[in-house]
Order: C-alpha cells, then structure tokens, then sequence
C-alpha cells in the first residue's frame, strides 16, 4: 500500500509503519502544492490531507485511491463534492485532541485575563511593570460567565476544565446537550453575545457558519469581553475584530488560527493590543500527535484489509 501526505509536518510521514510505502508532498510558502509531484498520486492508494485545501485536481490524478483521510476532525479543506463524484471515501479523525485544545482554550483565556504576555515582555525588556500592568487590569476567570459558541466534544471539554473555575456556563448549538451537562445552559447566540465576558468558538466551518461573528455580532458582544478562537479562522471577520480591540469594544483576544495561514507578517492582528496569538498548535501536544498517529495507522490498517473505514465524512 501506498500513503501519499498532503502535509506541512514532514515528521508524521516518518512515522508510516515497516511494509507501506510512502512520499510527501509538501506545500509551498504560498499555501499551493507543487504540480510536479502530482505524479506521486498515479498509484498511491491513501492521501493523507493536512489543512491545506485538497480538491478535484488531486482526486483527478488518484485512480487507485480508497481513501483521503483528514488529519483531523474538520473537513473544510477537502472537497468532500469531488470526493463523491469519484467514488473516494473521506474520513477524519475525531476526538484525539478534543481535551489538549480545550487546554489551550482555557490558557488564552487565562494568559488575557492575567496579561501574561504583556508581562513577560516587558520583564524582558528590564522592567518591573507592576503598577504598569496592574493598572491595565487584571482579572479572575472565577465568577466569569463563559460563552461557548459551539457544544460538541471540544466544547464539552472547555466547559468540564472551566466548571472547576466556578464559571458562569453558557452555550449556543444546534443539538441541545443532555440537560445540565457541565452545568451548561443552552441560550440563543444573541444572548450568549451580550452576556459573556469570554467568548469561545468551537464550530466546524461551513458555508452556514463562515463569518458567524462579523462585525455586527462583534458589536452585540459585552462590552470589554473578550474572544478566543481554536477552531477555525474564518469564523470571524478578522478586520472587524481589528477595529473592535483597536476602539477598546473589546478587552482582548486570543487567536490559535487564522483566515489565511501561515498569517501575513503583515497582519494587523500582529499590531493589535492585548492579543494572544498561536500558530494553530492548539491540538499539537505529543500525547495528542501519538493518539493522532495511533488512530490514523489504524484506519489506514483497516482499508490495506478491505475493510471500511471508521469516521467516514462522505
């Protein structure tokens, strides 16, 4: 069997098992892929999709391929109408990550909150900013309330880790939990907007939920909230949360992925005060990559067997 990786992190082809044969390809700087490795594809029988954008011009080249398997839990980068027109499966692997983002959910949070970063730099820098980031404000997530625009397992698991923060809980979704879970109360987004002084997205993108907070949601946000984002960059209208922070409308964000990335050096995200910014690593502990690579050699296990795969999408 034959493993093609459409990836960025050449580390996990380097972990394909004795016996399966394998290539990369890597994108360039730009986000496209190189066309002159597009003859990897001729008799690969698995392409192993990063989040870079996989679509008609990489399924016309495969017609061996029995599986594209997302690296993952979203699936908006592949285009899972191309997939069915050629008969590929899609899967993804959900779930192996939800507990480490949440993690990381909850330590944006926290790092704004504390003005951490701010605090570091200038201690860097030789100075002893006490009063300095004092009087900028510092505040407690105890007694917060926590809205979470999105209730599947990521949310689930902000809202289990910040129930033991004693937090206010509220979230929007479009499947109601089970009553009381995590102590959680469902609310229109709305409400969770104007009530919530940390908003959390945990939405998958699709065509419905591209843009959810745009500039007039970010307008009907609490006063000196703040936002944090760990699932998809386009959810949000990136320059309208500019102009947000920039007007002080809003405290601070913290950002872990971005309409484009790699993100510009130019952004003006970069320039924007009190904004805590990661390179969309939320998921990416060791622990999470070894369940991650442990799940995704099984799957690819059970299609060298003739067998279905698990998580199938489409």
């Amino acid at each position: 069997m034959k493993v093609l990786y459409f990836v960025r992190n050449s580390g996990i082809a380097s972990r394909t098992p004795p016996g399966w044969r394998h290539a990369l390809v890597g994108p360039r700087p730009e986000g496209a892929f190189p066309a002159e490795r597009y003859g990897e594809l001729a008799d690969a029988d698995v392409v192993v999709a990063g989040l870079d954008p996989v679509g008609e011009e990489v399924l016309a080249r495969a017609p061996a391929l029995k599986l594209l398997q997302r690296l993952g839990v979203g699936h908006d980068a592949v285009d899972l109408e191309a997939a069915a027109r050629y008969g590929v499966p899609v899967a993804n692997l959900p779930d192996y990550n939800s507990g480490v983002v949440a993690e990381h959910t909850l330590m944006l949070a926290l790092g704004l909150l504390r003005r951490v970063f701010e605090s570091s730099l200038l201690m860097k820098a030789g100075r002893w900013p006490v009063a300095e980031i004092a009087g900028r404000g510092l505040y407690s997530l105890e007694g917060k309330t926590l809205g979470l625009i999105g209730f599947g397992a990521i949310g689930r698991a902000v809202a289990a880790r910040a129930a033991r923060f004693q937090v206010r809980l509220l979230y929007t979704d479009e499947r109601p939990a089970p009553s009381g879970l995590h102590g959680a109360t469902p609310v229109p987004l709305e409400r969770l907007l104007a009530e919530s002084d940390i908003v959390s997205l945990h939405l998958p993108l699709t065509d419905r939920t591209r843009g959810i907070l745009d500039a007039g949601r970010l307008g009907r946000m609490k006063p000196g909230a703040f936002l944090i984002n760990t699932a998809r960059g386009e959810l949000v209208d990136e320059q309208a949360l500019v102009e947000a922070l920039a007007a002080g409308r809003l405290s601070g964000a913290g950002l872990d992925v971005f309409a484009r990335e790699p993100l510009d050096e130019r952004h003006p995200l970069l320039r924007s005060p009190n904004v805590l910014l990661t390179p969309h690593l939320a998921g990416q502990t060791r622990e999470a990559m070894e369940r991650m690579l442990d799940a995704l050699h099984a799957n690819l296990a059970r299609v060298e067997r003739g067998e279905e795969p698990e998580h199938r999408v489409v």
